[in-house]
């Protein structure tokens, strides 16, 4: 998430155009753009696929809670837990798609569910949007930024100490926390600026605000741990390193504040059809940025025609993440990353 940093303000003609399907602000690209001349197929939603990835995450979940509920013994706890991290950050990458209008045809649709799928990691739905279709456009140019501020420097070190510490970002809860009180005073987040993006983000923080004190008045007067074991220690120890597995490879080593080519500065992975369906198809990011506004549930027909001009790839996660540790892959430049931490 974004921790004091202002992003670009827009002319409203210019911000009107950020989750447009087929007239959005582009980032710059090398060489021929066919961006604005895509067949009309390329644009055609899937509702039905993403209602079936949602409600199967959600049916994932009152499993996993059942089995808290009900269960004794370290063991059921324990993958519980792991299955309840990994299905919020999974919840995530749907926001993700809610975000981008890719999700439903009705802007209304698309808020509800991605309200809903960044409950557990208390991630605000308008205000990820804010930020993140800001970045599309910027991508490559001093103004990028991105709405989750993951720590990029020293990965390598300590040998994958430095990688396995990057992946906890505890310190995110803090910066929520503060949004928060900032809602409760009628305030935005830093660099929220058009007064629609401003209170529809704080009625969100409002709703987060109201979760949390759910949560705490059901622990108060149960007397039990049930939400920590079901919410806090998930989203804590497994969905935030688990987001930051998905999230870090995008750009990772690749120059995104002066690198005017999509094509160069964003990464794509070779991955398993399970790995494409946890990722929700973040493994082609070369294509989501060369068109945001082209569904995920055609990113792999956008990917077929830019497939030959992608400069960065890697052939696993795993080989990925590997050299990543080894230091392989890292910045030389800090100043080519927007990340801070």
């Amino acid at each position: 998430m974004s921790e004091s940093r202002q992003t670009t303000v827009l002319e409203e003609n210019q911000a009107a155009r950020l989750d447009s399907a087929e007239d959005p602000i582009f980032a710059p690209v090398k060489g021929t753009d066919i961006r604005r001349n895509l067949p009309r197929h390329m644009y055609l939603k899937r509702p039905s696929r993403f209602t079936i990835k949602f409600f199967f995450a959600m049916a994932l979940n009152v499993v996993c809670w059942a089995v808290l509920a009900e269960f004794d013994g370290f063991l059921p706890a324990a993958i519980a837990i792991i299955l309840l991290g990994l299905s919020y950050a999974h919840l995530v990458e749907l926001q993700h798609e809610c975000l981008h209008e890719h999700a439903y045809r009705s802007r209304k649709l698309n808020r509800f569910f991605g309200v809903i799928c960044g409950l557990f990691m208390l991630n605000s739905y308008w205000h990820y949007k804010h930020d993140h279709l800001r970045h599309h456009a910027f991508l490559g140019t001093p103004q990028n930024q991105e709405f989750f501020n993951y720590r990029f420097k020293r990965l390598h070190s300590w040998y994958g100490i430095g990688f396995i510490i990057a992946t906890m970002h505890p310190g995110r809860y803090g910066v929520v926390a503060r949004d928060m009180a900032r809602s409760l005073t009628g305030r935005a987040p830093d660099g929220v600026e058009r007064p629609l993006d401003a209170r529809k983000v704080r009625s969100e923080y409002w709703l987060l605000v109201c979760t949390v004190a759910a949560g705490i008045t059901f622990t108060v007067v149960t007397g039990s741990l049930f939400l920590l074991w079901a919410w806090i220690l998930p989203a804590v120890l497994v969905a935030e390193p688990a987001h930051f597995l998905i999230e870090m490879p995008e750009h990772f080593g690749l120059n995104t504040q002066s690198d005017p080519n999509v094509l160069a500065n964003t990464r794509t992975i070779k991955s398993s059809r399970v790995g494409q369906w946890y990722t929700n198809y973040n493994n082609l990011h070369t294509a989501h940025h060369f068109h945001q506004g082209v569904p995920m549930a055609q990113a792999e027909a956008l990917h077929a025609l830019i497939a030959g001009r992608v400069e960065a790839t890697e052939k696993s996660y795993w080989s990925f993440y590997w050299k990543v540790i080894r230091g392989r892959i890292r910045y030389q430049n800090l100043d080519e990353t927007c990340m801070t931490r």
